[in-house]
Order: C-alpha cells, then structure tokens, then sequence
C-alpha cells in the first residue's frame, strides 16, 4: 500500500468501527441518560421554605425558649434582624379588634398586601367594614396621604384622599396605616421595652407553646406598671416557631379590659409584588 493510501484507509477503518459498536434497530444501548426527576409539591416547599428565594431555615427553638423566659429585648431584636434579612414583602389575612374611646368594636376581617420597600400597604375589608372597605397607602407617594374607598351610602362615591394621622383615622383605628406590619410594629414594642427597663419598670413572663393559625408559637407576657405613661398594663405576644414573627398581639388596660388584638393569617411571603400592585387603579379605587 503506497502512502497516498494510508489516511482513506484509516478513515475507512474507524468508521466502521463506530458503526459496529452503535446498537442493532431496536435495541437499548447499554447506558441510559437518567433525566432529573422534578420535585413534588412538598418537596418543593421544603427546599424553598416560606421565605423563597432564601432556602429553608430552622429556628433554634431552644433559644427561642430561653430568651422567652430570659431577655424579651433580645429575642425581639433577634426576631427583628431575622426579618430584615428574610423579608421583602408579604400577604394574608389580618383580624383587628379594637376598643375606641371606651367601645370594644367587633373583630374586622381585612385581607392584606404589603411591601418594605418603599413602604406600601393595600387593605381590603371582608367582614365589619365600618367607614371604608379599601385602603391604599404608598409612603411618597398621593401627597402622602392614605387613598380610601368609602362604605354604606357613599360607596358609589370615588375613592378619596385622607391623612393617615388625621381625625378621621383616629376615630376608626388605634393605629394608624404607617405604623403598620412587623417591622415597624417590633420596633415599637422595643422601644416600649427597652423604656420599661432602663426605668427599672419591666416585668416579663413566658406563658408557654401556643398555636395561631394552627401554626406553632411561643406566647410571652410584658407587664408594666399604672400611672407612669405607659399606652397599656400587660401585653401577650405570640412568636410564629417557624417565622419568628409577632402572629398576634393582644393589649389589656389596668382594669384588665382588652385594649386590642391583632392576628395575622394566611402569611405568604416575598411574593415580588411590583409597583402596580400599589396603585388606585389596580385595585378598582
């Protein structure tokens, strides 16, 4: 064989190799690409947790409840930073009791939207709507001011601006709509906390698992004394195990009367709500 020869003959010869080692008609090659399986439903929410996209996280339960019996301002610190980190925005249902000028109302049913940044909060009333049954409130933005949709005879009017701080608003809620969700309502309660304790006014109690939701919690007691400017005597604090969020809140005055109770269900979070979310239009007002 001349060496003009030698490279077609070696060509030839591989190719015919490569043939002999695919497999006859029909038949299964010796190996199979295993595709990924995709994950349940459970499995999903496991690996995701209810915080996505930060992964899954446990709660050291143990130090949950040494600082429930030990340190109330540090495990609300905690809770805090825990929040900072995890949260972007959330959903749910949020009951609302309250007593105004002396009148305990009935519970009201409202389901939420919230977001931290800027801070946006959207009310829709489902049970014992009083003087409106929408309210929508961007930080910055509708001259600062809440937008709320009326109730009863005025329901047909179109949604009006008002102050969230104004008379109005006093008369139909305890707290106004800037003061409103977990960040700014930890914030609040440390304050009052770390107040107590410098005075030397502080008492605290751990009161044990409790479930919201049927959800588990931790519940924690402060205590603080009559006369000396403080807005309550005791308030019961349920911690969600899992959230490490104050579920619930109930107040008591000195004659041990409800003052308010707040309960959130239904939490779904960092859900990517977007600015149209927080507008009139988006939500018919």
């Amino acid at each position: 064989m001349n060496k003009n020869n030698v490279i077609p003959f070696l060509l030839t010869a591989l190719l015919a190799a490569l043939i002999h080692l695919l497999p006859a008609d029909g038949a299964q090659p010796d190996y199979q690409i295993q595709n990924p399986q995709p994950l349940s439903p459970q499995q999903a929410n496991k690996v995701k947790g209810p915080f996505w996209p930060e992964l899954e996280i446990t709660i050291d339960s143990d130090r949950l409840t040494q600082l429930a019996n030990t340190n109330h301002i540090e495990l609300l610190e905690w809770a805090l930073q825990t929040y900072r980190k995890r949260v972007r925005d959330y959903s749910g249902t949020f009951y609302k009791q309250e007593r105004i000028n002396g009148k305990l109302k009935k519970t009201e049913q409202i389901s939420i939207m919230f977001r931290e940044k800027p801070f946006s909060i959207f009310m829709h009333w489902q049970k014992n709507a009083a003087r409106i049954d929408k309210m929508l409130y961007v930080e910055g933005q509708n001259d600062n001011k809440m937008v709320v949709h009326p109730t009863g005879f005025f329901s047909w009017f179109k949604s009006v601006k008002k102050d969230p701080t104004g008379k109005d608003a006093k008369k139909a809620s305890l707290r106004s709509c800037d003061k409103f969700g977990f960040h700014r309502s930890m914030d609040s309660l440390l304050d009052i906390y770390k107040t107590a304790n410098n005075k030397g006014d502080l008492k605290f109690k751990y009161l044990g698992r409790t479930k919201i939701d049927n959800r588990p919690c931790i519940a924690i007691e402060r205590i603080l004394p009559k006369n000396k400017g403080y807005p309550n005597a005791r308030m019961v604090i349920e911690i969600d195990l899992e959230y490490l969020l104050p579920v619930s809140i109930a107040s008591y005055n000195w004659d041990n009367q409800l003052l308010a109770k707040y309960i959130f269900h239904n939490l779904k979070f960092n859900n990517g709500f977007t600015n149209a979310k927080f507008t009139p239009k988006y939500h018919g007002m």
